[in-house]
């Protein structure tokens, strides 16, 4: 078999396995959605850092339920208007943390993973499937907050790790007595209390001699 077809038919088989395994799901939450007034919207294959997904959709009017789909279920979000909230995150804030049992993502048994999700529906029909999303559009604002403090938090580790290296270079771009280039290192050093007491000296020696 030529390559390219290999290649095809793999992925072909593997579109139709996600494709099957995401059908007998919705088989399992489909009843109560539709129940509640949802009406599936639409479905997308779409690729992934690690390998293709799927994701499904059910809509009521301003209200949106999106699962995606790997080998098991992966990211389940709750969606009114602009607010969204992640499904995990939905429950513990309302109170429920103890009592959900969906809490990983691709947990090694598919259909199981869409029982929990049925079950944990339960906890979300007052605000989400009967309410006015009162508590979604809370704890959506909470977790946007959350997630930019841990991204602010992440860029400055990476801005001091990387002022720290810049540090190291310019020291050693004075050792080579090249006072112009080190100075302008420090100079793009964004956290300036990284300096030391020998790179306040450096750098007034530089200006010096520059």
């Amino acid at each position: 078999m030529p390559e390219r077809i290999r290649i095809f038919a793999a992925i072909l088989q593997n579109t139709m396995f996600l494709l099957k395994g995401l059908a007998k799901g919705l088989e399992i939450i489909d009843p109560f959605l539709v129940g509640h007034g949802f009406k599936f919207e639409d479905f997308n294959i779409n690729n992934g850092e690690d390998g293709k997904f799927a994701h499904a959709s059910y809509i009521n009017e301003n209200k949106k339920f999106i699962i995606d789909y790997r080998f098991s279920i992966g990211e389940v979000l709750y969606q009114f208007e602009d607010s969204t909230i992640s499904h995990p995150f939905y429950l513990d804030q309302l109170g429920f943390a103890d009592r959900k049992l969906h809490k990983d993502f691709l947990i090694e048994n598919n259909l199981e993973a869409f029982n929990y999700i049925l079950h944990d529906f339960n906890f979300l029909i007052e605000d989400f499937f009967e309410g006015d999303c009162i508590k979604l559009i809370e704890f959506s604002k909470l977790q946007d907050k959350i997630i930019t403090e841990i991204d602010r938090k992440i860029r400055k580790e990476n801005s001091v790790r990387f002022d720290n290296i810049r540090i190291e270079k310019a020291r050693h771009v004075f050792r080579n007595k090249d006072f112009k280039k080190c100075l302008a290192i420090y100079k793009a050093v964004d956290n300036k209390s990284l300096f030391e007491e020998i790179d306040n000296k450096v750098i007034e020696y530089c200006k010096r001699h520059v």
